[in-house]
């Protein structure tokens, strides 16, 4: 398939609009001439139904003349009535009764019948047009070869018809100039602010996220630039979170492969304990299998197309299923697993697995940190659902408590710095919160999510 040639937006708009003004103006002079061919048509046969019946009165045997006529009945546009007579050969008659001026047009209209091969036996109300003149004529059988040719001279009208239409071809002709000046001008305006803007967007491909600083009058054309001011704050920021990721995810994988490179050696060249270097290379393998996992996890939640199944549910189930996955573990280091939930259910429009993990991953950091009990607590507050999870732990570093949801943050004890980074973005994703409150006797985990319907949700993630 051929793609045509995209046209620009000053081509567009003159084409457009030269278009509707030819064909309006087309339209017009359309529409005014069979308007006034049609009143000029019937006004004539009128005229002449008029004139016939006033020979009928007075006209004496030898046939009208336009001597005859001289009181006829005049048409709508005070036209003269005139007759004349002509044989089969169009050879005018008795043109001593005709005087100079109409014996001229009378021989015209004969020689015109003539050359267009017109039925002098046929003719009524028809119209003739001679050089230089129109007329209307009909034709009354006086004797054997001989006919009455009464015509009315239109020319007049149909000259002031002329002169319409080409008043109204001018003014056509006129409004398209005036239009197409002003289309030049206004694309002008409106091209030049739109080149800026794709300046400003190829430069945003081309990795340069610096912010127009310009402004423009249209509110059309500001809310265009503010939006992608805007789109280059974030992709701004998510090219500086992307190397930033990519930069210590490296350091973090480079660490564990260090210590099985160095254990791998060390069992090759026999210089270490087989049996002790192989425990050191599974459990640093499944530290690095650990941190790829929530690599994987973090890079598609950052993904703009990622699918979240949302339904509208019982966040309570959740909880209990993580209790009772946890109940083990707690069990092995001797910790009490508490689990606080409202009587009533606790629904929340949610992607099962995406908050889930989030529980999940506050559960196992504060299994981490812990003395001898943690609290899971769900209930609803104000018409927003609480989820928290609680640990009494010896509590946060003030110092960390800022960061601690920053990705590759680690705080004293820390794996890798990427669950609770993990945590904040589905929480957020579901349009909700996450804080975190710590002395040194407990730590709580709070997330809260307002009450949002499906269709809202979907719309804003």
């Amino acid at each position: 398939m051929i793609r045509r040639k995209p046209l620009s937006i000053k081509t567009r708009l003159l084409l457009t609009n030269i278009g509707f003004v030819f064909f309006a103006f087309l339209w017009i002079i359309l529409i005014f001439n069979i308007l006034i061919n049609s009143y000029i048509s019937n006004s004539a046969s009128r005229q002449l139904s008029q004139v016939r019946i006033y020979q009928a009165q007075v006209t004496p045997p030898s046939g009208s003349t336009s001597a005859d006529l001289e009181d006829a009945p005049r048409g709508s546009f005070n036209t003269h009535p005139v007759a004349f007579n002509i044989n089969d050969n169009y050879e005018v008659q008795d043109l001593e009764k005709v005087g100079n001026f109409e014996r001229d047009t009378a021989n015209n209209i004969a020689q015109a019948l003539k050359n267009q091969k017109v039925p002098l036996s046929k003719v009524k109300n028809y119209r003739l047009d001679t050089s230089g003149s129109t007329f209307y004529i009909e034709t009354i059988r006086q004797s054997s070869g001989l006919y009455q040719v009464l015509y009315v001279d239109i020319t007049g009208i149909i000259n002031f018809t002329n002169s319409v239409n080409l008043f109204l071809v001018s003014v056509a002709l006129a409004v398209i100039v005036i239009l197409s000046l002003a289309v030049t001008f206004v694309t002008q305006r409106l091209i030049k602010p739109l080149s800026i803007l794709a300046k400003f967007a190829t430069r945003i491909g081309q990795g340069d996220f610096t912010e127009y600083q310009g402004s423009f009058q249209d509110r059309e054309l500001a809310t265009l630039a503010h939006n992608m001011n805007v789109a280059a704050r974030q992709l701004d920021h998510n090219d500086k979170n992307q190397k930033l990721f990519f930069q210590n995810a490296s350091h973090e994988l480079r660490t564990p492969l260090m210590a099985i490179k160095s254990y791998a050696e060390g069992i090759s060249y026999e210089v270490m304990d087989p049996k002790k270097a192989s425990e050191t290379i599974l459990y640093e393998t499944d530290r690095m299998s650990e941190l790829v996992e929530d690599l994987l996890t973090l890079s598609r939640l950052d993904s703009l197309s990622v699918h979240q199944e949302l339904v509208y549910q019982d966040v309570r189930l959740i909880l209990k299923d993580i209790a009772k996955e946890q109940e083990i573990f707690a069990e092995q280091k001797g910790i009490k697993l508490t689990t606080v939930f409202d009587k009533k259910a606790v629904m929340l429009t949610c992607d099962y697995k995406a908050l889930r993990r989030a529980i999940s991953n506050l559960v196992s950091n504060a299994m981490r940190y812990v003395e001898t009990e943690i609290v899971l607590t769900c209930t609803k507050k104000d018409g927003a659902v609480m989820i928290s999870v609680a640990n009494d732990g010896s509590g946060i570093d003030p110092e960390t408590l800022p960061h601690i949801f920053e990705r590759f943050y680690k705080g004293a004890g820390g794996v890798h710095g990427i669950g609770l980074a993990i945590v904040q973005t589905i929480v957020e994703q579901h349009q909700g919160q996450v804080s975190v409150e710590s002395d040194e006797h407990q730590t709580t985990f709070t997330m809260s999510f307002a009450k949002m319907s499906k269709k809202a949700l979907e719309k804003k993630a």
